[in-house]
């Protein structure tokens, strides 16, 4: 009798240890699945140099996307959350500079900049769920010129930008929204 239930422990434990590998295995299966789902999509969107994807993968919600329209909005709540951490970077950098200092003023024209971002994202989410992807393009495309003019200020003020990487950052978040809101007019 014990071995029967001795043979009958090791089947089960034979049985829960396959369910677990077709369980692992499947989910596996799907991150990849989905994964090429993400590239797919932004293959249609060359002019992000390949930001597109690396964009995506930053947020896990990616990978369950099933449409570009997720995708698209992902990338905006993206966009719209990088503008809040470098909004705030940029305030932890002025902080460390005399505001009558030129790098300090420069900071402060960046930190403008970013705070009027705010509105154009908010106006692109709201355009967006709306089904007005023309609008919440150009939200998303004027977002983006925080970037640039901060760049300007501190170009305007022959200085070496403090901010760069951040700015870039902010540029490639919002192009690849703009991007792929864009291809909802052709999907």
């Amino acid at each position: 009798m014990a071995t029967l239930a001795s043979g009958t422990n090791t089947t089960m434990a034979v049985v829960m240890l396959v369910l677990i590998l077709i369980i692992v295995s499947s989910f596996s299966v799907a991150v990849v699945a989905d994964a090429k789902f993400i590239a797919r999509v932004c293959k249609n969107i060359e002019e992000t140099n390949g930001h597109c994807v690396e964009v995506l993968r930053s947020d896990p919600r990616s990978f369950n996307a099933t449409s570009t329209r997720d995708l698209a909005s992902i990338s905006l709540d993206i966009a719209t959350s990088t503008r809040r951490d470098i909004a705030k970077g940029i305030d932890d950098e002025a902080s460390q500079h005399d505001e009558r200092s030129p790098i300090g003023e420069a900071l402060i024209d960046c930190a403008s900049y970013y705070a009027y971002a705010e509105q154009p994202l908010e106006d692109a989410r709201e355009s967006f769920d709306k089904g007005a992807y023309r609008e919440a393009m150009d939200g998303a495309g004027e977002a983006e010129e925080a970037g640039d003019r901060c760049e300007q200020a501190f170009s305007d003020r022959e200085l070496a930008s403090v901010v760069a990487a951040l700015d870039e950052r902010m540029n490639q978040r919002c192009d690849v929204a703009a991007l792929l809101i864009d291809l909802l007019f052709v999907t």
